[in-house]
C-alpha cells in the first residue's frame, strides 16, 4: 500500500474530461448567455435614454401645452369681456330709449292733462259765470219785485 499522494492516471483524465467540459459549456453554454445578458444590458441602457428623451420631450410639449391654455385663456376672457362690454352697452342703449320713449310719453299724457285742465277749467268759467248771470239775474228780480 502507498502512502503517498500519487498521480493517478484517473485524476489527470478526469481533470483533462472537466476542462474540455468546462470549454464546451463556455463555447455552448455561457457565452451566449453572457452575450445575452450584454445584448439586454444595451437595449435596456437604449431604452433608458429613449425614456429620458420622450420624457423630456413630453415635459416639453406639457409645458407649450400649458402656455397654449393659458393664452386661450387669457383670449377667451377678454372675448368674454368685450362681450360683457357690448352687452351692457346694448342694455344701456335700450334702457336710454326706453327712458326717452317713457319721457316723450309722460310729456304727452302732461300735455293732455294741461288741455284736458284748460277745457275743464273754461267749463267751470262758463258755468261759474252762468250761475253768476242767473243769481244777478234773481237777485234783481227779487229786488224789482
Amino acid at each position: 500500500m502507498h502512502v503517498g499522494i500519487a498521480l493517478d492516471q484517473t485524476l489527470i483524465f478526469q481533470l483533462i474530461l472537466f476542462l474540455i467540459f468546462m470549454a464546451v459549456m463556455k463555447k455552448i453554454y455561457f457565452d451566449p448567455y453572457l452575450q445575452a445578458f450584454s445584448e439586454r444590458e444595451e437595449t435596456i441602457r437604449k431604452l433608458y435614454e429613449e425614456a429620458k428623451a420622450n420624457n423630456l420631450k413630453s415635459s416639453e410639449i406639457l409645458k407649450e401645452v400649458e402656455e397654449i391654455l393659458s393664452r386661450v385663456r387669457e383670449e377667451s376672457k377678454i372675448i368674454l369681456d368685450e362681450s360683457a362690454r357690448k352687452v351692457n352697452a346694448e342694455v344701456a342703449e335700450i334702457i336710454r330709449k326706453a327712458s326717452e320713449d317713457a319721457e316723450i310719453q309722460i310729456q304727452k299724457v302732461k300735455e293732455d292733462i294741461d288741455r284736458v285742465v284748460e277745457i275743464e277749467m273754461k267749463i267751470i268759467d262758463e258755468t261759474v259765470n252762468k250761475i253768476a248771470q242767473e243769481v244777478v239775474k234773481k237777485l234783481t228780480l227779487q229786488e224789482a219785485a
